[in-house]
């Protein structure tokens, strides 16, 4: 069996408090446990990376600059995570990169080497 060499978590509901279509970083509020979680996988040399569908991109109620915003509290608060992969798309938009598809999964493995 081969180490654990990175994990990659989903943003909203897991790692912060699910708002929304949130474009406001003052907004962002870490689940509890997740700074622990996190900090334990760092402890032990694993990176971490997070993967995160963002349809109010499509949708025109926050901008990739917004949720960017949003990201960098993130990181801020849990972070730094060491990959972060976006999918802006709508679910109906058929893009390889939208959850529960890998596209996202896959380029985040590949930038962290795993």
């Amino acid at each position: 069996m081969s180490p654990v060499r990175a994990v990659l978590f989903d943003r909203d509901g897991t790692l912060v408090h699910d708002v929304p279509y949130n474009g406001d970083p003052a907004r962002v509020r870490p689940v509890e446990g997740a700074r622990e979680a996190v900090a334990a996988l760092r402890a032990r040399g694993i990176r971490t990376g997070v993967v995160t569908n963002q349809s109010g991109i499509a949708r025109g109620l926050l901008t990739v600059a917004d949720a960017r915003a949003v990201n960098r509290r993130i990181d801020d608060l849990l972070g730094p995570f060491d990959v972060w992969e976006l999918c802006p798309h709508a679910p109906d938009d058929g893009c390889d990169c939208r959850k529960p598809r890998p596209g996202m999964i896959l380029r985040a493995a590949g930038r962290l080497g795993a």
